[in-house]
């Protein structure tokens, strides 16, 4: 029996369904929730996400256990690629380079030089003219300070340094 103080919505909710439980307000379609507070769920919770992540963890070392070449192969490919770029400011010429008269090939052989800048270098030597000194070089696009300090030792303009 409806009391004074309740509402409509609060009596649909707390009348008894036919098995003798209250039925859930709002949608009846939808499943009960947990409660937040029970701490069973949480622990229930948190133990399936430590074997989820052991399980992903085990795969991987099974993975790479089985398979010994992939860590090779990728660690190789990686030093490979250090070594090309680090061995470009690693060599060094056994002549002193002159930038007027050096061809493609002598210009590779300076530290940081490869054969876009080596390009780059005589393009600019026939458009602008020769070298007056060593910072021409910076009107080159790819030629930076710190590159003309480490070509500075090796490089030479019209035989001055």
């Amino acid at each position: 029996m409806p009391t004074e103080n309740s509402s409509p919505r609060s009596e649909a909710a707390g009348q008894p369904s036919a098995g003798g439980a209250p039925k859930p307000a709002g949608n009846p379609a939808r499943a009960p929730r947990e409660p937040a507070s029970d701490p069973a769920a949480s622990s229930r919770r948190k133990t399936r996400l430590i074997a989820l992540l052991a399980a992903v963890a085990v795969y991987l070392c099974l993975a790479f256990w089985l398979k010994p070449g992939l860590t090779g192969r990728v660690s190789e490919s990686l030093g490979d690629f250090r070594d090309s770029v680090s061995g470009r400011f690693r060599k060094h010429p056994n002549h002193l380079v002159n930038l007027n008269t050096a061809s493609a090939a002598e210009l590779e052989q300076l530290p940081g030089v490869g054969p876009s800048t080596a390009a780059q270098i005589i393009r600019f030597r026939e458009q602008s003219g020769p070298f007056r000194r060593p910072e021409d070089l910076l009107a080159i696009p790819r030629i930076t300070r710190r590159t003309l300090d480490r070509l500075r030792p090796y490089i030479v303009v019209n035989g001055s340094q």
